[in-house]
């Protein structure tokens, strides 16, 4: 059954929502204070997605968008000594003659999944999910698109015999709708997956669930599903960028996915939510707001929504926040992706020429480093 636009809102969310930013406010302390992971040079100017290997090893692709004479490329941080390197460049596509590689996600047998968001460049449905096969020694020996015909490619995970990955634009007439996808590797075994247009979405068959984008007057932003991340349970979280409507899909006894349901939907206090991921030790889905540079996190066993870190406008040279849109647990710290790519309305104002990664200690009883719950 397909899934609809859920447009309820939680009884007494606003003030619900007001007293919890108000709590977690007071409670932000220089312990969850930002330093500095790492610097970039110029090659990488726009970084986004992070993931993890067995062995801890981190990988941060980077679409450069802000300076394209760089091409897009994944790097890849070793554990046992720090040292960064450029893991692989991303496939061009042949239409665009870009690769831009965003979301990116391990699978259990060692495969390297990413998404390639070509929006920016063209916004003709040349948008894909990629498979980089990877040898027993660790480097890339392939890479090839497995799902096609999508507008924005933009979260991605992996959890068992499937992909789930996020589409932020539907770009119909009239409605500001994200979508959420999950397709089976046995679906794309033989050759790609093309999903249907958005026209039919309710008709796809890898479509289980729709999100819809209500533009805050100050950014006019429709940018919809984006950040996405699964708990221990199997339940799917979602947000939309454009005007931080925060959504889970909880996950039936046969294998399938409720329609999206609201947690938190109040612009005035959590206006936009980029990338997020699950820390099991506390139960919490931890959130990058891009417009306010904040990491929040929901605590699920509470309901309640708090705040770890908020700093105003930086370039993040001395490792504040500086338009964070990936979080991912790593042990006992979280690395921040800063995508500092200027957008209307957004905290940050300038595409500056500092390109960094943020780290916050989250303290003892941390999680392993391979975290089979991103």
């Amino acid at each position: 059954m397909k899934r609809m636009v859920w447009a309820g809102l939680v009884c007494g969310l606003a003030m619900t929502a007001a007293m919890q930013m108000a709590e977690a406010t007071e409670t932000m302390n220089e312990r969850y204070r930002p330093k500095l992971f790492k610097q970039f040079g110029d090659h990488v100017n726009t970084p986004d997605g992070l993931t993890q290997d067995r062995h801890g090893n981190i990988y941060m692709s980077a679409p450069n968008f802000v300076d394209p004479s760089y091409p897009g490329a994944i790097m890849k941080m070793d554990k046992r000594t720090g040292k960064w390197s450029i893991f692989m460049t991303a496939l061009v596509h042949p239409e665009t003659g870009r690769g831009a590689p965003m979301g990116i996600e391990f699978a259990e047998d060692g495969t390297l999944y990413y998404c390639d968001n070509q929006y920016f460049n063209n916004k003709n449905y040349k948008s894909r999910i990629m498979r980089v096969v990877i040898d027993k020694k660790g480097e890339p020996q392939r890479i090839e698109p497995v799902v096609e015909n999508i507008k924005l490619a933009n979260a991605v995970r992996v959890r068992g015999n499937a992909i789930y990955f996020t589409d932020t634009f539907f770009d119909l007439e009239g409605k500001n709708l994200g979508g959420v996808y999950r397709v089976p590797f046995s679906a794309f075994s033989q050759c790609p997956v093309r999903l249907l247009p958005k026209a039919q979405w309710q008709q796809d068959p890898y479509c289980i669930g729709v999100t819809e984008t209500t533009p805050l007057s100050h950014r006019k932003d429709a940018a919809a599903a984006d950040g996405m991340c699964l708990d221990k349970e199997g339940n799917i979280y979602v947000g939309n960028f454009g005007d931080g409507h925060f959504y889970i899909m909880r996950v039936q006894r046969d294998g399938s996915y409720a329609k999206p349901e609201t947690l938190i939907h109040d612009p005035k206090i959590f206006p936009s939510c980029d990338g997020i991921c699950y820390y099991p030790h506390k139960n919490w889905v931890i959130i990058t707001d891009s417009e306010r540079n904040a990491v929040r996190y929901w605590d699920i066993k509470a309901g309640t929504l708090g705040l770890l870190w908020e700093n105003g406008d930086t370039d993040g040279a001395d490792g504040l926040l500086d338009q964070p849109c990936e979080p991912m647990v790593w042990g006992d710290k979280l690395i921040v992706v800063n995508f500092d790519m200027k957008f209307p309305g957004l905290l940050n104002t300038v595409n500056d020429n500092v390109h960094t990664v943020s780290v916050i200690d989250l303290g003892t009883g941390g999680c392993p480093f391979l975290n089979l719950f991103r």
